[in-house]
């Protein structure tokens, strides 16, 4: 009999405490100090610290779509739990994603609920410098799940391509076998959502920084602005180049990224009475 990787199954629950821990705060965090636990709802502190650089308030919708991906992704690992092959369990099986995939995952729902506290505060340098790691854990994540299929992707494609599939992008329309069906049940692209929370924790984290600059240095607007614009072009440039001549193989179907820097582009109405 097979038994079950003790250490594996407790990171990955007890990373989905924490993210549904998250996903509490963060919906208490709207309600501001309604909810009991903050002081303002985080909409009512962007408001106080509005840049040229603020999204419009629909394009937030981004987070709530990246969290129900992550959600899908955290369905595909408690599935997962309960689909076994000939030999062992699927999950440890081949391992798609190493334990510092998990570690990684830990840490960055953790620097989130820590943000929300430290934002609701107005404390800006050390939201910043929350928002920074937080991104960091974002690539982090990014690479592990790139690595896993780089090890294995060829034996998934082999054995269970459906999954491999699924781990890539998105769950298919139709249900090919039993195992497409429990898939797409259960999987909603770990990959791409990824990307997505990645793409969007960096403008966040770009966003903090001009935030801080422009309300504790004196900075003026306009150049507060432009930096972050020109960090994140440098930072698009450079993925340009790594994933189209250096890691197509490892990225060719992470397609999320590009999509979600649109929304950023749609100005907030406060950011007329800044130009």
């Amino acid at each position: 009999m097979v038994n079950h990787n003790l250490a594996r199954v407790v990171l990955m629950f007890l990373g989905l405490i924490l993210f549904l821990a998250a996903i509490t705060m963060n919906s208490l965090s709207g309600f501001g100090a309604e909810s009991g636990i903050f002081q303002q709802s985080t909409e009512d502190v962007t408001l106080k610290y509005v840049t040229l650089f603020t999204p419009a308030p629909w394009a937030l919708f981004v987070w709530d779509f990246s969290y129900v991906w992550i959600s899908g992704m955290f369905i595909y690992f408690v599935v997962g739990l309960c689909r076994r092959h000939a030999y062992d369990w699927l999950y440890t099986t081949p391992a798609l994603l190493p334990y510092g995939f998990h570690v990684s995952m830990i840490a960055n729902i953790s620097l989130n609920i820590t943000w929300l506290f430290l934002f609701d505060k107005e404390l800006l340098l050390p939201a910043l410098i929350t928002s920074a790691l937080m991104t960091l854990t974002d690539y982090l994540l990014l690479f592990f799940s790139c690595h896993g299929l780089k090890i294995y992707g060829a034996w998934l494609n082999k054995y269970h391509s459906v999954d491999l599939w699924l781990f890539r992008i998105l769950a298919p329309p139709s249900y090919r076998a039993h195992s497409a069906l429990i898939g797409q049940l259960a999987c909603s692209a770990v990959q791409n959502g990824v990307a997505v929370y990645a793409t969007w924790g960096t403008l966040s984290t770009v966003l903090n920084l001009t935030i801080y600059l422009q309300y504790q240095t004196g900075t003026f607007s306009c150049g507060c602005s432009l930096l972050p614009l020109l960090l994140l072009l440098m930072q698009l440039f450079a993925w340009f180049l790594l994933e189209n001549f250096y890691l197509d193989e490892h990225v060719r179907y992470v397609v999320t990224i590009y999509p979600c820097g649109d929304p950023v582009a749609d100005r907030h109405p406060e950011q007329l009475q800044l130009s």
